[in-house]
């Protein structure tokens, strides 16, 4: 029987409050995988996650950070204009 890769979770994954709004950065990977997943999760529960894998887990939260201060945090909140919500 083959065993599923483990999901590690790393260190560096943590809650952050930028311009008021509070968001959970979670960086992730499958055990023995190449690259870290991004997912910027908003208080409203909307999930951005990244395209590209990150080839550390540092790498992946200073993009998180830099993104989230450069288009602001209003436009990851309440289904900011970049965001493109799920069809129900």
């Amino acid at each position: 029987m083959v065993r599923e890769p483990n999901l590690v979770i790393s260190s560096a994954s943590q809650r952050i409050v930028e311009d008021g709004m509070s968001f959970t950065v979670d960086l992730y990977k499958l055990e023995g995988g190449d690259g870290w997943s991004l997912e910027v999760l908003t208080e409203d529960g909307t999930s951005i996650v990244w395209d590209d894998l990150f080839e550390d887990d540092r790498t992946a939260f200073e993009e998180a950070i830099s993104t989230i201060r450069s288009e602001g945090a209003v436009a990851f909140a309440n289904g900011g204009s970049n965001v493109v919500p799920f069809k129900q």
